[in-house]
């Protein structure tokens, strides 16, 4: 069959291996220029203790204090007395599982955030050459447009979230499309990686698996129709084979079938990307202007990048050259163009916005799609696949209009390099990742917690982003981290949690057997109570029989009428 010459003549050259490890080396370079230096301290936690970042850890923190349990990464410490995973903590099951078995060697303050991040941008520079390999001959261009990748800006600005930093996924993918293949053997050697790559998105997070799986279902395709490797029976096999796959690790990490999903939210279309996101820096960018969003479309956050923009101008500027072959490039890789736009409609979401301004919804049209689309509300983020394929065409057409001078190339590339550098703002404030401290508990009674205190129950349960009356309270927004860290230190269980999914009914009755245990008196001796303000009187009636104080700020009760802490409980203020 034949090929575009854009790929065929750029074939790797012997001698080059040592290429995608210096793109490696450039992803962590810049990783540790824009201010991640102090978190590859693996018991620094003073940058963690805000937002996502936060449930992070703690996910972490209680998993590796739990026994091993069903489903894989079961954590029955936090959200007691149900239970949660490091799935629904977004603590990156498959490096909370490889973990876990080193757990008593770790220091007890440990966290892989840090370290993470730095793999994952050595990781999208490895992956950038190995694409740049398709293009072009030259180490040069290769770690030119390798840089381009690093210095992505929808990669720095996921920081906040650090199980979605794994762009090198999508790359791996790209590059799978991309790759020659002349047998049989060499096609189902692509399979094995795409499956690969797509159980390792299934284990860090459920939307990278959702980006990866549609490209690997479009590589099975190319393989099967198109460049006729494999059989029609062959591709079945393989599909069925990915379907199983995909779904038994969902199973196995509990992400479904353990009453735990998502019901109908009718918030998607909320956190969507607007049209013209591409172009739109959001505040990323010393140069260009921000152009208005919706209130929730941060999600979909898609700038290109300025040193993109501006190879994306000489290409406009040499049109006549460029994108007759640009066409035939799309035309031949028609499944994987179909899958990027399927994911780039999903994140535009229902409702379409132009600079901000809803242009149309089509939320009637698609209301009968709801139950399947509202797991991934934040759709705005299936923009990054639309991304990553855009900026590969742009280095593609860049390296091939100037095949005959490559000097002329390799000048663009290092320009736009440049731009992108200086454009970044995290290259003069070096910042990103200085975060928020660690809210620990720091009253000394702390220490004298007795052994036999088993949970610490905050009243009413501090649920993070839920609504229900039950857990309506004036606790503040790290209450949740505070008891949920000492409860990890001691050894206890914490009804409180922040949890990207949850069995909404049974919470709800755990919540109301909780209310109906204080209204009639009866509480656990081995329980520290953390009480809400408004929720005082319940605890302070004489016939409670309780010992209650003020710590760090907190009414703490216990129903114990010994101990240490009861003792010190006793010598705190008074609520």
């Amino acid at each position: 069959m034949e090929r575009p010459a854009i790929i065929e003549e750029a074939r790797p050259t012997r001698g080059s291996a040592w290429v995608p490890w210096l793109g490696a080396a450039l992803g962590v370079l810049w990783f540790l220029w824009v201010g991640g230096v102090p978190t590859l301290d693996p018991t620094n936690l003073d940058w963690l203790g805000g937002g996502d970042h936060a449930q992070h850890v703690l996910g972490w923190l209680h998993f590796r204090n739990a026994p091993w349990g069903f489903p894989l990464g079961s954590t029955p410490g936090l959200l007691h007395p149900l239970s949660t995973t490091v799935g629904f903590t977004d603590s990156n099951p498959w490096v909370s599982l490889a973990l876990k078995p080193f757990s008593r060697w770790l220091p007890r303050d440990f966290q892989f955030i840090g370290p993470w991040f730095a793999l994952c941008f050595a990781l999208q520079g490895w992956m950038g050459v190995k694409l740049m390999e398709r293009l072009t001959r030259s180490p040069a261009q290769r770690l030119l447009g390798a840089s381009l990748f690093v210095m992505a800006p929808v990669l720095l600005s996921r920081q906040g979230h650090d199980t979605l930093c794994a762009h090198w996924l999508i790359l791996g993918l790209l590059w799978l499309h991309l790759r020659p293949r002349e047998e049989a053997r060499a096609a189902w050697r692509d399979v094995a990686w795409a499956f690969a790559l797509t159980g390792l998105a299934t284990g860090i997070h459920p939307y990278l698996m959702a980006m990866v799986f549609p490209l690997t279902l479009a590589l099975l395709y190319t393989l099967v129709r198109r460049e006729q490797l494999l059989s029609w029976r062959a591709g079945g096999a393989a599909l069925a084979g990915l379907l199983g796959w995909v779904g038994g690790l969902l199973f196995l990490l509990g992400y479904v079938g353990h009453g735990r999903a998502l019901a109908t939210d009718s918030s998607f279309g909320h956190f969507s990307a607007d049209l013209l996101t591409l172009v739109n820096p959001m505040g990323w960018s010393r140069l260009l202007p921000s152009l208005p969003t919706g209130p929730g479309q941060y999600e979909g956050f898609g700038f290109i990048g300025t040193g993109a923009l501006l190879l994306a101008g000489v290409l406009l500027w040499k049109r006549a050259d460029v994108w007759p072959r640009a066409r035939e490039e799309l035309k031949s890789r028609r499944p994987l163009g179909i899958a990027v736009l399927l994911l780039t409609l999903l994140a535009v979401s229902t409702v379409v916005t132009v600079a901000g301004w809803k242009v149309l919804s089509l939320r009637s049209v698609t209301q009968v799609l709801l139950p399947v689309l509202a797991p991934f509300r934040a759709s705005g983020r299936f923009i990054w696949v639309l991304d990553y394929t855009l900026l590969t065409g742009l280095l593609a057409l860049v390296v091939w209009r100037w095949r005959l001078q490559p000097r002329v190339a390799t000048g663009l590339l290092l320009a736009a390099v440049v731009l992108q550098l200086l454009d970044t703002d995290d290259v003069w404030w070096r910042g990103r990742f200085h975060g928020v401290p660690w809210p620990r508990l720091r009253a000394p009674e702390w220490e004298h917690v007795d052994p036999f205190y088993r949970h610490v129950v905050l009243y009413p349960p501090f649920i993070k982003d839920w609504q229900e009356p039950c857990v309506a309270n004036a606790f503040p927004e790290n209450a949740y981290v505070r008891f949920g860290d000492l409860a990890y230190r001691k050894g206890m269980t914490t009804n409180s949690a922040y949890v990207a999914r949850f069995d909404a009914p049974r919470l709800k009755a755990a919540c109301e057997a909780l209310r109906a245990d204080i209204r009639g008196g009866r509480f656990a001796e081995d329980t520290l109570y953390v009480v809400d303000t408004k929720e005082r009187d319940a605890f302070q009636r004489p016939e409670a029989g309780l010992t209650c104080g003020v710590l760090d700020g907190y009414t703490l009760c216990v129903a114990a009428k010994e101990g240490r802490f009861r003792e010190a409980l006793r010598s705190a203020p008074s609520p």
